[in-house]
């Protein structure tokens, strides 16, 4: 039988987690509202309301909380952002994450239908595809969070040997840009929908890469990639289709990939008894949330598309505790 103090702990943690929306709610307030960027110099509550045209009483409230959760610091009534704030929840911050975070708000509403989403088996419909704002939130977010990864990608595979790269679902450009800049012989060619392709080609411009880098608009599922590359990127991608659609996508990969070219796919892998890890087991019902077919998938899943589609062998790196890369050749 467990000691009380063990029950203790159980019940702390059990209620931590139903709590945890409270934290959340109170972030995706304070990004909406550009809280910290107007903590960029110390204020206080009464000054932070009247910028913003709300009540002091609230804001106040508002902004103990954000201190207790370690993002403001109080001396005594002038607040200011804490330094994990400057850094990632500041628009100048140098790891800024308020557009991944909009987007996570926009799950909200879709999270809170997962018993209905686990009862049947069933997510987001085909028709219901992101525009507008969330669309904007969505593809930006995937900028934030690749700044941090592209470099990680970097510092662990050698992209000396190939000249012409093909970003799969390509989304911001974050890849194109990060990987172009590091190897001068490099060139991109980013594949996404035209409304992506269009916040990408800003992206680039804004990072001065649109003449290293061109685009391909379309549906990867059922339109052609082009040909003549030698390096395929993946990133974040596969976990959106089904099985039998990745075994597809890997085919028209392999045909599109010159021989000898290398295939790098970037996910949030499972090992293959899906024992962990645990953000990407988190994230497979994510993908029950928000899509028809999607999942986060093992080493020996995805090895048996690669092989089915003519690649041979493969590689795997641990890339973060959240990430993984998969890793195969065209002979």
């Amino acid at each position: 039988m467990p000691d009380s103090e063990q029950i203790r702990e159980w019940t702390t943690f059990v209620n931590t987690i139903s709590n945890g929306y409270k934290k959340s709610q109170l972030l995706f307030t304070a990004v909406k509202a550009g809280i910290f960027d107007l903590l960029e110099t110390p204020q206080d509550s009464e000054a932070v309301a009247a910028s913003l045209g709300w009540s002091e009483r609230g804001v106040s409230l508002m902004l103990n909380g954000l201190v207790a959760c370690g993002l403001l610091k109080k001396d005594e009534s002038r607040y200011s952002n804490a330094p994990i704030a400057f850094a990632t929840l500041a628009k100048k911050g140098q790891a800024y994450q308020g557009d991944i975070i909009k987007h996570n708000l926009g799950s909200w509403e879709h999270w809170s239908t997962l018993d209905e989403r686990v009862r049947t088996g069933r997510g987001l419909a085909s028709s219901e595809k992101r525009s507008g704002e969330s669309l904007r939130n969505f593809i930006l977010g995937m900028a934030n969070t690749a700044q941090l990864s592209a470099q990680a990608v970097l510092s662990t595979m050698d992209l000396s040997p190939y000249g012409h790269m093909l970003d799969l679902g390509g989304g911001p450009g974050a890849y194109s840009i990060a990987f172009t800049q590091a190897y001068p012989n490099l060139r991109a060619t980013l594949f996404d929908r035209a409304d992506v392709v269009e916040i990408a080609k800003e992206q680039c411009a804004a990072a001065q890469c649109l003449h290293r880098i061109d685009f391909i608009t379309g549906d990867c599922l059922n339109d052609d990639l082009g040909t003549g590359y030698d390096f395929v990127f993946i990133s974040n991608l596969i976990h959106s289709f089904s099985e039998a659609d990745n075994a597809a996508l890997l085919r028209k990969v392999y045909h599109a990939l010159e021989p000898g070219g290398m295939l790098l796919i970037k996910d949030f892998i499972v090992e293959n008894d899906r024992s962990g890890p645990p953000f990407s087991l988190m994230f497979a019902l994510h993908m029950l949330v928000h899509t028809e077919g999607g999942n986060t998938y093992s080493y020996d899943e995805i090895q048996a598309w690669t092989d089915e589609a003519g690649f041979e062998g493969g590689e795997s790196i641990a890339l973060t505790p959240q990430t993984r890369l998969w890793i195969v050749h065209k002979t």
